[in-house]
């Protein structure tokens, strides 16, 4: 009985070992693009890789993700996902606002994405 406490024990601790040197984490999008207001844009680039569209005015650019979303179960299927829309300052590059609409019968708030997160 001794020998399987140990061994549960030594298991767990390789198993968390693993998981603190990961240096990635699963967020939802609206955090994720919550917490890109102010930073550089290129921090969306690396977690929803290119954008759809750019839109380009003389002070700013609007960036375009449709991020597709599969139905679940009991919804019909077709055309689903979450369309998210950054406005970024010309010049620095940073996040100045962003909006999510709802594109079919999904939910902007459950879809998520594996980003990179900052070692500590």
């Amino acid at each position: 009985m001794l020998r399987l406490a140990a061994l549960s024990t030594a298991l767990v601790l390789v198993v968390l070992a693993g998981c603190s040197g990961s240096q990635y984490a699963v967020r939802p999008v609206p955090r994720i693009v919550a917490d890109t207001v102010g930073k550089p844009v290129s921090a969306l680039q690396e977690a929803f890789g290119e954008p759809r569209k750019i839109d380009v005015t003389p002070t700013k650019l609007i960036y375009v993700w449709f991020l597709p979303q599969k139905p679940k179960d009991a919804s019909p299927s077709g055309f689903q996902g979450c369309e998210m829309e950054v406005t970024v300052d010309a010049r620095s590059q940073r996040v100045l606002g962003y909006s999510l609409s709802n594109i079919g019968w999904s939910n902007c708030g459950d879809v998520q994405r594996r980003i990179r997160v900052a070692q500590r």
